[in-house]
């Protein structure tokens, strides 16, 4: 617990190099996240789908710099989808869904505050999905697994202070299909937030 609790220390202090290098970076996001409407398979049961919400909380740190452009590891994320879902059936439940999706971010600045960025990422998720209670075949149940997923997207970065900025993010977290409450394989999480750079 102590050596945890040293590390942990290590990586959110401040560089002993001086105040200016600012290598570090947590950020809080958050933004809608869109369910599909589904059929069932073998089944008429329909799960109406709806807008709901997504979070993600971030540590980034900055690995290379090139002239003004920087990239960036973002280590692990953590991503959260309350996709807005309803149904009629008994038995249902959210679909709800986590992600750990490390990823690397390339940024390039247009302007002294604003910078432009693009990012890819790979990792894996734990998604609800909807399925039939068995035996009782006229509930639905909600199953649990992890998955695969792969991200990419981009966004726009607006500095307003030594130490923060406002950032907008948009990305597609791509999966198997009829997971986390979307009927196909995307999930496009458009988000927006505060990053704080130490």
């Amino acid at each position: 617990m102590t050596k945890c609790a040293l590390l942990l220390l290590l990586v959110l202090l401040p560089p002993a190099w001086g105040q200016d290098y600012l290598n570090k970076e947590l950020s809080l996001m958050v933004g809608p996240s869109f369910g599909s409407t589904q059929a069932i398979d073998g089944t008429n049961i329909t799960v109406n789908g709806g807008t709901g919400s997504s979070t993600t909380f971030g540590f980034a740190f900055q690995v290379m710099q090139q002239s003004a452009v920087t990239l960036w590891v973002e280590p692990f994320p953590v991503i959260t989808e309350q996709p807005g879902e309803s149904t009629s059936t008994p038995g249902f439940n959210s679909a709800d869904s986590l992600y750990f999706v490390p990823s690397v971010r390339l940024m390039a600045p247009v302007h002294p505050r604003i910078s432009l960025f693009a990012a890819l990422g790979g990792g894996i998720g734990y998604f609800h999905n909807y399925t039939l209670a068995i035996p009782d075949s006229s509930r639905l149940n909600i199953d649990e697994t992890y998955h695969g997923i792969f991200s990419g997207g981009g966004g726009v970065d607006f500095r307003v202070s030594k130490h923060f900025s406002l950032r907008i993010d948009a990305r597609d977290y791509i999966t198997g299909r009829n997971l986390g409450g979307v009927a196909g394989r995307n999930h496009p999480l458009p988000m927006a937030g505060v990053a704080y750079r130490f």
